[in-house]
C-alpha cells in the first residue's frame, strides 16, 4: 500500500512538472479517495483553486460591492457568478439550477461575509464524499463592527457534528425544537446532480426570506446532509424588525412542504403568566449569592410570601430565583435569573448567554446599563431571551447601600477593631492562592494605612482554598499593628463601607465597591486556580486601576495621595448599577404581575429590547 501511495505521488508530481495541472488535480482526487488525506494532499490543495469543478454562485439581493468583494476574496476561481435581479422570481432560479452545467451550486445573500476558503473547503469535502447531496457550513453571527455575537450553535455541536444525516431527519429535529441549525442559503453547497432529481415546487410567498427558505428546505428534504465544522459564513445583524407576519408565512410554508412537520412547530409567545402560590425559593451555592438575594427575600416577606432558601439547585419550587452558573429552572413553575457576578463570562463577552441560556427562564435581571447594553446586543439570538423579558432592575445589594443597618454595623465593627489610621485598604480576593495575602501585606504594611482582610466564605467543597486562607491568617495575624481580619461570615457590604480602597484579583467586589464610591486596584499577575494549569487574573473592567504585584505599594500610595487623578476611571463605572433603592420593589412587582395577577406597577418601562432583528427559523 505504501509503495502504491509513493507511486501515485510520483505520478502527480510528474504531471505537475509537465504543466498539465488539471490532470494533476484529477489524480490528486483519486489519491484522496483511494488512500488518505495526508500531508502530501494538503501540500497540493492549491491545485483545487484553479482546476476544481465549476461552481455556480447565485447572488440574491446583493449589491454590486457585495458581489465584487465575494469574487475578489475567494481563493477558488472556477466560479460562475449568477446575479439574480429583483425581477427574477424563484421559478427562474430553480430552472437555472436544473439546467446549469456546473457541478455544484452555492448562494450569496446580502449581509453575509464569506471566508476566503468557503467555496474551496466545501468543494474539497464534496469531491470525495459522493453520499452527500447538500453540504452546510456552520456560521457565526457578527455585529456591524465584526464582533462575534454567536459562534456555531450548541445544538449543532451536540447533535450533528461529524455525522451524515438525512435532510428530513435534520429538519424534523429543527422544527420540533424550534432551532435553526441549517442556517440560510448562503451556508450551503449542493450537487447539481441531486438538484436535478428534486420534484420542485416554486415558492410564491410575499416575504423573500420564506421564499428562500422554501428553496433551502427542498434542497435538504430528500437528500443526505453533512456539516463542515469551520464557520465559513458570518451573518451580519440587521436593524430590529417585527417578524410576526413572517412567522405566519413560515407556518404556511410548513403546511405546503412538510405538512406532517407543521404541528411540531410551537411558537412561544414570550409573555407567560403563571398562577402561583405565594411561595418563593432563593437558590444559592455560596454566601456571596445568599447576600445578593437576601434584599429580594426581605421584600418578598413584606408582601406575604413564604420565603425559602435552598442550596440544592435541582429542588422543585413554586417561584424560583437563581443566580448560579448551573441551574435547573425547569423545576420551578415560574423562574427568575440574576447574574452570579459582575464579570460573569468575561471570556465570552459580549455573549455570556452562549454558555448560560436565559431563554429557559421567565424573567432575566441585569444590574445596570453596561450589562443592559451587552444583553441588547446579543438579544437577536433567541436563547438570550427569557419568556417574559429581561429587565434593567438593578443589583439587589444596591438597595441596602444607604441602609441604616449597614451603617450601624460598620460603626460597630470599627469600634471593635479599633483601627489605627484614617485610611483603610481592603484586601478581598476571589481566590486565596499562591500566598497572595502575603504579597498584599508585604506591599502595603509600610504605609500608614489599615490593612483589612476579608476572605470569601467558602464551602467545604473548596477545602484547599480554606486551607490557604487559614495558612495566611496563621502566618500574619498578630504580627502587624495595622492588620485587621474581618470574619468570613461578615457581609462584604460592611467591609466595602469601611474601606477607602479595594485590592483584589478579579473579584466582583471591585464592581460592588462602586456602589460606595470606592476605587479598586486589580493585581493582574496574581494567579487564579479555577483552571488547569492555573491562569493569571482577568480584569475586563475599565473602571479599576490595574497593576502588577511588584507595583502594588506604589499604586496604593498614588491612589491615596492623588485620588483626583483617578476620577475619570471611577466615572466609567457610574452606569454599572441602576435603580438603587427600587431594585427589589421592581423585582417583586414583576413577580406579583406574572404570578399573582396584580396590576402592572410601572416596572415594564425597564424592560429591554433587542437592538437587532431576532434570528429565527427563517434567517
Amino acid at each position: 500500500m505504501i509503495a502504491q501511495q509513493e507511486q501515485m505521488q510520483q505520478i502527480i508530481e510528474q504531471t505537475i512538472r509537465s504543466g498539465d495541472l488539471f490532470s494533476a488535480y484529477e489524480a490528486l482526487n483519486i489519491y484522496r479517495k483511494t488512500f488518505v488525506e495526508d500531508e502530501f494532499v494538503r501540500a497540493h490543495k492549491y491545485l483545487l483553486y484553479d482546476y476544481g469543478p465549476k461552481v455556480s454562485v447565485i447572488c440574491l439581493s446583493c449589491s454590486d460591492d457585495e458581489t465584487e468583494d465575494f469574487i475578489n476574496n475567494q481563493k477558488y476561481h472556477n466560479l460562475e457568478i449568477v446575479r439574480a435581479s429583483i425581477d427574477d422570481d424563484y421559478a427562474d432560479i430553480i430552472e437555472y439550477m436544473c439546467n446549469t452545467d456546473s457541478r455544484y451550486v452555492s448562494f450569496l445573500e446580502s449581509h453575509q461575509i464569506c471566508d476566503e476558503n468557503k467555496i474551496a473547503d466545501m468543494v474539497w469535502k464534496l469531491e470525495i464524499t459522493e453520499r452527500i447531496s447538500t453540504l452546510i457550513s456552520v456560521r457565526n453571527i457578527i455585529d456591524t463592527d465584526g464582533t462575534i455575537i454567536e459562534h456555531p450553535d450548541y445544538a449543532y455541536e451536540e447533535t450533528f457534528k461529524n455525522t451524515l444525516v438525512k435532510g428530513r431527519v435534520l429538519l424534523e429535529h429543527c422544527i420540533s425544537n424550534n432551532v435553526n441549525i441549517y442556517g440560510i442559503l448562503s451556508c450551503v453547497l449542493v450537487s447539481t446532480r441531486y438538484i436535478k432529481e428534486i420534484d420542485w415546487k416554486s415558492p410564491s410567498y410575499s416575504n423573500d426570506l420564506i421564499n428562500r427558505l422554501s428553496v433551502l428546505y427542498q434542497l435538504m428534504l430528500n437528500g443526505t446532509v453533512s456539516y463542515i465544522d469551520t464557520p465559513l459564513v458570518s451573518t451580519v445583524v440587521e436593524e430590529y424588525a417585527d417578524d410576526s407576519d413572517i412567522r405566519n408565512e413560515y407556518q404556511q410554508l410548513l403546511a405546503d412542504l412538510v405538512p406532517e412537520f407543521a404541528p411540531l412547530y410551537k411558537y412561544d409567545s414570550r409573555d407567560r403568566h403563571v398562577e402561583c402560590k405565594k411561595d418563593i425559593t432563593f437558590f444559592y451555592t455560596d454566601k456571596g449569592e445568599y447576600y445578593n438575594l437576601e434584599p429580594i427575600a426581605e421584600e418578598a416577606r413584606k408582601r406575604g410570601y413564604t420565603v425559602r432558601y435552598s442550596e440544592d439547585v435541582k429542588e422543585k419550587a413554586e417561584i424560583g430565583v437563581y443566580c448560579q452558573h448551573v441551574y435547573y429552572p425547569e423545576n420551578s413553575r415560574f423562574s427568575l435569573v440574576l447574574l452570579h457576578d459582575m464579570e460573569q463570562g468575561h471570556n465570552r463577552w459580549p455573549n455570556l448567554w452562549e454558555a448560560e441560556r436565559w431563554g429557559r427562564f421567565d424573567i432575566g435581571i441585569v444590574p445596570g446599563k453596561a450589562w443592559a447594553d451587552r444583553w441588547e446586543q446579543c438579544a437577536c439570538i433567541k436563547y438570550v431571551n427569557p419568556r417574559c423579558g429581561t429587565y434593567e432592575f438593578g443589583y439587589p445589594k444596591s438597595d441596602i447601600v444607604n441602609d441604616s443597618k449597614v451603617r450601624e454595623r460598620t460603626r460597630q465593627l470599627r469600634e471593635q477593631l479599633n483601627l489605627k489610621y484614617d485610611v483603610s485598604v481592603l484586601y478581598a480576593p476571589s481566590w486565596e492562592y499562591a500566598d497572595k495575602e502575603d504579597d498584599f501585606i508585604k506591599a502595603v504594611a509600610p504605609l500608614k494605612v489599615n490593612m483589612l482582610i476579608k476572605q470569601a466564605h467558602w464551602s467545604k467543597e473548596y477545602q484547599a482554598i480554606i486551607d490557604n486562607i487559614d495558612k495566611m491568617r496563621a502566618q500574619h495575624e498578630g504580627k502587624y499593628d495595622n492588620l485587621y481580619y474581618i470574619d468570613v461570615t461578615e457581609s462584604i457590604m460592611t467591609a466595602l463601607d469601611m474601606c477607602d480602597i479595594i485590592v483584589s484579583d478579579e473579584s466582583s467586589v471591585m464592581s460592588e465597591g462602586l456602589m460606595f464610591d470606592k476605587p479598586s486596584i486589580a493585581v493582574t499577575d496574581w494567579l487564579i486556580p479555577d483552571t488547569d494549569p492555573v491562569r493569571f487574573s482577568c480584569v475586563p473592567m475599565d473602571y479599576v486601576v490595574k497593576c502588577k504585584k511588584a507595583d502594588l505599594r506604589d499604586t496604593v500610595e498614588k491612589l491615596i495621595n492623588n485620588a483626583d487623578d483617578y476620577r475619570e476611571i471611577m466615572e466609567r463605572g457610574r452606569q454599572t448599577f441602576s435603580n438603587a433603592g427600587n431594585v427589589c420593589t421592581d423585582i417583586m412587582d414583576a413577580v406579583d404581575y406574572y404570578t399573582q395577577d396584580k396590576p402592572e406597577a410601572g416596572f415594564v418601562k425597564k424592560k429591554l429590547e433587542s437592538r437587532y432583528r431576532i434570528f429565527d427559523m427563517w434567517n
